[in-house]
């Protein structure tokens, strides 16, 4: 009878730790990979490097073996199996409860409450352990399963709980997840898999409007696609600030190196383009940025202005698409435009835009019918 029950716990020991290293070991590699990532990247201040596999690999083996400590540390007292996980559990809670900051001082990333709450709960479930089985509770009320299958099943259903504990507490903000995996990417040169993320994403926000035109400028394609996605803050975002727009992964260096020029006082967007522009430092990327900031803050004179410097625009010269709508909107609004610009499938369309707009009375309405057709327009862009 203690052969086969020794039997029945090695099986309820042996499911119940590799349930739980799976979970780690998955939940690390695949979940917040570039959580841990960029929290490595700034906390060795860029000198070491993250790998998903490896530190996936290491932390779950470090949670094992504090388990194994306490089981060691409670090897006299009366505690189930599943509860010996508790403390691996609140350690792996806590170093991903990590948000995003506002501040570039710490690396657009903090720390959250976990950093103070868990270690508190991990010193009073060691304090309630020890006293329920000092105080002879444990042996009073004694929670040791006659059946062995509903004891392998309440086990079970404890470390799924801690699994779904670590699961909420940890952090499981999409946006910071896109916007650590898309610098990931951009920091491997797999522009592809950055874009395909920032394209799933339906609300706007500043570091990953900065991070889709850098991710556009590096496949070529800024002028013809950067208004089909979700933009904010205009040409203020597009590059980092230092306050609320700026890098986790990639330093600020290598932006601008990417750009032209790096230089150690920091500008806003315009500025640095401006001052690019007057010491005759502009290439192919800086003019794109700076066409797009034009478009981005809806300034349409100075883009019209502009644009004849870098581009020839006729009607034999293939200009970019966002480039064509914006020429075709200022020709529309302006009565004596700068440059009249005409495409006949682009005048076609933004007239049928006109057409829409005109003809539903409901804003709401209209700007949903007008975001379904032409939410991939600059059109919409400027008018919404």
């Amino acid at each position: 009878m203690n052969r086969v029950k020794y039997s029945q716990d090695t099986l309820t020991h042996v499911l119940c730790t590799f349930v739980f290293a799976l979970f780690s070991f998955f939940y690390l590699y695949y979940y917040q990979a570039d959580l841990m990532t960029i929290m490595q990247h700034v906390l060795s201040e860029g000198q070491t490097h993250y790998n998903h596999f490896v530190g996936a690999v290491l932390i779950t083996i470090v949670l094992l073996l504090i388990q194994v400590g306490v089981v060691r540390l409670f090897q006299r007292m009366r505690l189930s199996w599943a509860f010996t996980f508790v403390p691996s559990a609140l350690l792996l809670a806590m170093i991903t409860d990590v948000r995003q900051s506002a501040s570039a001082a710490n690396g657009f990333i903090e720390f959250g409450w976990g950093g103070y709450v868990l270690p508190l709960c991990l010193i009073m479930f060691f304090v309630v352990v020890w006293g329920l089985n000092t105080s002879g509770i444990t042996d009073k009320y004694n929670l040791d399963f006659k059946n062995p299958t509903h004891k392998l099943w309440v086990n079970l259903t404890v470390i799924l709980l801690l699994m779904l504990f670590v699961c909420g507490w940890g952090n499981s903000d999409r946006v910071l997840h896109d916007r650590l995996h898309v610098e990931q990417c951009l920091a491997d040169n797999d522009v592809d898999e950055a874009l395909r993320t920032l394209q799933l994403h339906s609300d706007a926000d500043e570091n990953l409007t900065m991070l889709t035109a850098y991710a556009l400028s590096r496949k070529g394609q800024l002028p013809e696609r950067l208004f089909e996605f979700p933009l904010k803050g205009g040409s203020a975002s597009l590059m980092p600030n230092g306050k609320n727009v700026g890098f986790g992964l990639i330093a600020d260096t290598t932006f601008y190196a990417y750009l032209g020029n790096a230089y150690l006082q920091r500008m806003s967007t315009m500025h640095y383009l401006d001052y690019q522009r007057r010491h005759m430092r502009l290439n192919r990327r800086t003019v794109d940025y700076q066409l797009c900031a034009y478009l981005m803050d809806k300034k349409l004179d100075a883009f019209a202005r502009n644009i004849t410097k870098y581009y020839e625009v006729n009607d034999s010269v293939q200009l970019p698409k966002h480039y064509k709508e914006a020429l075709i909107l200022y020709t529309h609004s302006h009565s004596n435009p700068c440059i009249v610009y005409h495409d006949n499938v682009l005048d076609a369309d933004f007239e049928d835009m006109q057409k829409l707009e005109k003809s539903i009375a409901d804003a709401r309405e209209r700007q949903t019918a007008l975001r379904d057709t032409y939410g991939n327009t600059y059109w919409y862009y400027y008018m919404y």
